[in-house]
């Protein structure tokens, strides 16, 4: 009976969800959007609806102030349904919560029914079967949690053949914790005999037929026991082990670490091949280094099998980027409501496309509220300058992915329209020369493989080659009638009139681009003399549209170009650099 997946209908902040265990292994979203949420009513259904509790279909107000839903919902259901394998048919069980907090456990939803005796056992079949341990964001050494955890494993991995239960033990047993009580109190009886027992017989008054002597009354299943509750974690600081740190003085990163290391410990898949165990995990990465969230994510990853299963929510773009594109799930708050969603990814080819790209793409993605694709390294610097001139700290909710070429963008479009459902805002950033034949009008091409629908080609193609022989006034029209275009399709893009450095030096920063190019330069040429505002935009790389162009322009590097973007005053700027940044504005 193994579960496959959840659904909720009108639970927590959800409408709907369908949470899928074999598609998605990694949550994430943005804070207070609902990722947790999820791990938490599966902590309910799964581990905290106690017998009482079944038998009378009835919750605790805490449990349900963590199920009943945060918006009207009306006579509308407020379901949870279990999707689960039994001898290779699915089946399924509904859990339905009523506002007076009551509940019904069914196996058909049927108007007005209650819950049945054998409704019940499937649940409680499912609990046997499928193991949940849900792990908190919140991991600390000191905790009650973490010394229950850890003496629970001290018995069952270190100290289990050594004491007995109290039913007694082994011969060998008893007396390895019985030397260990004589010692103590071989140690202890001198200090007792010299300054203590003299002096009650001295106040006796009378004489005794026997001497007065100490018996250190401790049995041995009470040695056991002190053992196991006073054995602490810690680092051997020293290679003698004689000077140990706390672990409660340890980082907070390697605290976790230790408590995610006793739960996967205890959970014993490999022992129990009949029962699935899911363990979810919130913030593996807390408080740990990069390199060591990595480490630490790869080996969870490593130890899946088939009745192991891992879930994990996170905010780390290192775990983002080591999971499969397709494995992500997206918590994303709308108003009051959240929905997650997956990719939507039609064969088995483009699901190893999205997944080739997941290393480089994955957090860029998700972790913006904006997304721009751009075709090239300089583009992406310049860019992202320009942004923070215009929106300060929170451009940095807006990323930049650069697709290596104008010809390179529809596996990124793919991607992103994967997401659709997500609505991720997203726009092309491209140069004039992506729509001429020189470049076989290489952002259309793109845009088709994508998926778009481009109506009205042939004549936007004509206007495009007829503009090559005119003026910047010409560019600029057919650039923004590009714009419709795309956008008449469902996509965004931006063209620049010419390209990104034809825009980046305008007459209001001639002066001090001409500064930084004879700063950088080897050739001992002083460029704020003799050159005019076109001969400059050449020597950066200008391709030449709407102007000549130069064969080898000698400032073609992305470090240069960002640093003459940062001469650059946006009320003064180019008319395309106003106009992008007003596009990625509304976006």
């Amino acid at each position: 009976m193994k579960i496959k997946s959840f659904e909720f209908a009108h639970i927590k902040s959800f409408k709907s969800l369908r949470f899928d265990l074999e598609k998605t292994s990694v949550l994430i979203g943005q804070n207070d959007h609902g990722k947790s949420s999820i791990l938490k009513v599966i902590d309910i259904v799964l581990n905290q609806l106690d017998e009482k509790a079944i038998e009378l279909g009835a919750l605790h107000p805490d449990l349900a102030e963590r199920l009943l839903p945060i918006f009207h919902v009306n006579a509308k259901a407020r379901r949870i349904t279990i999707t689960y394998s039994d001898i290779d048919k699915d089946k399924q069980l509904h859990i339905t919560v009523r506002q007076d907090l009551t509940f019904t456990v069914l196996e058909t939803i049927e108007k007005g029914a209650k819950t049945t005796s054998a409704s019940i056992d499937v649940l409680k079949k499912l609990r046997n079967h499928n193991r949940f341990v849900l792990i908190p964001a919140l991991r600390d050494a000191t905790s009650p949690r973490f010394q229950e955890l850890f003496s629970k494993m001290l018995r069952v991995h270190g100290l289990a053949k050594i004491i007995p239960d109290s039913a007694g033990g082994t011969p060998r047993e008893y007396r390895t914790l019985k030397d260990i009580r004589d010692r103590i109190s071989s140690t202890i009886k001198p200090f007792i005999n010299e300054a203590l027992l003299p002096q009650i017989e001295e106040h006796f008054g009378f004489k005794t037929q026997h001497k007065l002597a100490l018996k250190f009354d401790v049995d041995v299943q009470d040695v056991g026991e002190w053992i196991l509750d006073n054995l602490r974690l810690g680092f051997q600081m020293t290679d003698d082990g004689d000077t140990t740190l706390a672990l409660s003085e340890a980082g907070s990163g390697v605290q976790s670490g230790v408590l995610l290391a006793l739960h996967r410990l205890e959970q014993q898949a490999a022992q129990n091949p009949g029962i699935q165990f899911i363990l979810a995990v919130e913030e593996p990465e807390a408080f740990l280094h990069p390199q060591k969230q990595k480490e630490l994510y790869q080996d969870i990853r490593s130890a899946q099998s088939d009745n192991l299963r891992v879930i994990v929510t996170t905010h780390s773009p290192y775990i983002v980027a080591e999971t499969p594109f397709t494995r992500l799930g997206l918590v994303k708050k709308v108003g009051q409501h959240s929905a997650l969603h997956i990719a939507e990814v039609k064969d088995a080819k483009e699901q190893k496309t999205f997944d080739a790209y997941s290393d480089d793409v994955n957090s860029l993605l998700f972790f913006a509220d904006k997304v721009v694709f751009v075709e090239g390294e300089s583009d992406a610097r310049v860019i992202k300058l320009l942004l923070e001139k215009k929106f300060g700290a929170q451009s940095h909710r807006i990323s930049i992915i650069s697709a290596s070429g104008n010809a390179n963008f529809s596996p990124f479009l793919r991607m992103i329209r994967a997401w659709s459902a997500a609505y991720i805002p997203h726009l092309v950033v491209t140069d004039f020369d992506s729509l001429t034949k020189s470049t076989e009008r290489a952002v259309l091409v793109g845009a088709k493989a994508a998926g778009y629908v481009l109506t009205g080609e042939a004549l936007f193609h004509t206007k495009v080659d007829a503009a090559l022989d005119k003026e910047e006034a010409e560019f600029s029209e057919v650039s923004i009638e590009a714009t419709t275009l795309f956008k008449s399709a469902g996509l965004n893009v931006f063209v620049f009139t010419s390209d990104l450095e034809y825009a980046l030096i305008a007459t209001t920063n001639k002066a001090a681009a001409a500064r930084v190019l004879t700063e950088v330069s080897n050739n001992g040429v002083d460029y704020s003399s003799g050159y005019d505002l076109n001969m400059l935009k050449r020597q950066i790389g200008s391709k030449g549209v709407p102007m000549n162009a130069m064969d080898k322009p000698p400032f073609k590097k992305p470090f240069i170009h960002r640093m003459i973007a940062d001469t650059i005053e946006l009320h003064n700027s180019h008319a395309d650099i106003q106009r992008l940044l007003n596009v990625i504005e509304t976006l």
